[in-house]
């Protein structure tokens, strides 16, 4: 009986394997013996379990260290390219121009089950490909709908700007309550808050999806990150962070001060390395009137950790550095890009959410202890 089982298991997963697969038939003579990645091409810090497909590696194809899926291409004459995607997904194919150093890539396509024939020339840049699939049409109806709400920018290589993101989103709910199961006014969402952050419209729009719909992975995914914002948002009491074994952040070390600054930040964040003399003139400022001052490096390493270190140093950066080693903050936090900037009250209530703005920060401090 067990054995039964087990077989049965065996090919209920191969069936859906089967009916997931998908394979690309791909050809650039220009980039013969060259390399080409294929994956998502603009993601989300944290965002990268929603990014998920496999790529069976073989001589020409192998994946690289990401926390979403990115495989490199050695492309040859002929390039047979197969694989298993559980929903549609959003990728490019992408050229890394060493000698110019520069990342080129084609616009957006949809990579779902199927058979795919791709010719790729050699300016790939902003290409936009031409792939009959239910996904690719639908998106490419979608983007003409929304053009209205961008002004078209004179350069082919840069991006259209965005006009009114709530007007976006006012438009986005008609289209979902028309189209309840749409895996592409799905990733639009997703898109938007990679390009724009938190808007609470996306959480609003999302409810008007299909019961069926919210059900896939993808769905919840999205919903968990939004959700894990929207309690963490300007008003809301953020939570308890366990940032290592030792070390913890709880309501009772903000009712030590009037409040307290957190600083999230990274080793390979050139903005927040550059920025960091600021906050430290900020500190000067402040670190007399009762406000505390903590940095949250998002480092877990030995190596990056005493990296961080020596930078916090060289910047006379004073205050107490915390690792978070555990990811706790950025699970929580939906910290997904840095630097990010808290300002925390004496009872815990998240009075500010900045992304990269010390003289905003400077300017809430202020008007708060007036």
């Amino acid at each position: 009986m067990k054995k039964l089982h087990y077989v049965l298991l065996i090919f209920i997963s191969n069936f859906i394997y089967s009916q997931n697969n998908f394979e690309i038939d791909l050809t650039s003579d220009s980039y013969i013996n060259d390399s080409l990645i294929l994956g998502a091409p603009m993601t989300r810090k944290g965002f990268g379990d929603l990014y998920t497909f496999d790529i069976k590696p073989n001589k020409i194809i192998s994946k690289f260290g990401s926390d979403h899926s990115l495989y490199f291409i050695k492309v040859q004459k002929e390039n047979l390219i197969n694989g298993f995607i559980e929903y549609p997904q959003p990728v490019a194919f992408v050229y890394l121009d060493k000698k110019n150093k520069s990342a080129l890539g084609t616009k957006i396509f949809f990579l779902e089950k199927g058979k795919y024939k791709i010719d790729l020339p050699q300016d790939i840049n902003f290409l936009d490909l031409t792939i009959n699939t239910p996904t690719n049409n639908e998106y490419k109806v979608l983007q003409k709908a929304l053009e209205k709400f961008y002004v078209k920018s004179n350069n082919p290589y840069q991006q259209d700007s965005l006009i009114s993101l709530d007007k976006k989103q006012e438009f986005l709910a008609q289209y979902i309550k028309k189209n309840p199961n749409s895996y592409v006014a799905l990733w639009e969402i997703v898109n938007d808050y990679t390009q724009y952050n938190y808007h609470p419209d996306y959480l609003k729009n999302m409810n008007l999806f299909s019961a069926k719909f919210k059900q896939n992975k993808l769905y919840k995914g999205v919903e968990s990150h939004l959700k894990a914002e929207q309690s963490t948002s300007i008003g809301q009491k953020i939570p308890d962070i366990y940032l290592d074994k030792q070390n913890k952040l709880t309501s009772e070390d903000f009712k030590k001060h009037k409040l307290t600054f957190i600083d999230y930040w990274s080793t390979t964040c050139a903005p927040c390395i550059k920025g960091m003399p600021e906050i430290v003139n900020l500190y000067k400022d402040y670190k007399d009137k009762n406000v505390n001052f903590i940095t949250i490096t998002d480092e877990s390493t030995t190596k990056r950790m005493e990296l961080a270190i020596s930078i916090l140093k060289k910047n006379n950066a004073d205050w107490t550095n915390f690792f978070d080693v555990n990811k706790d903050f950025q699970k929580k936090l939906n910290a997904t890009g840095y630097p990010l900037h808290l300002i925390i009250d004496e009872n815990g209530k998240i009075i500010a959410r900045i992304r990269n703005n010390i003289e905003e920060a400077r300017s809430i401090i202020k008007e708060y202890l007036q």
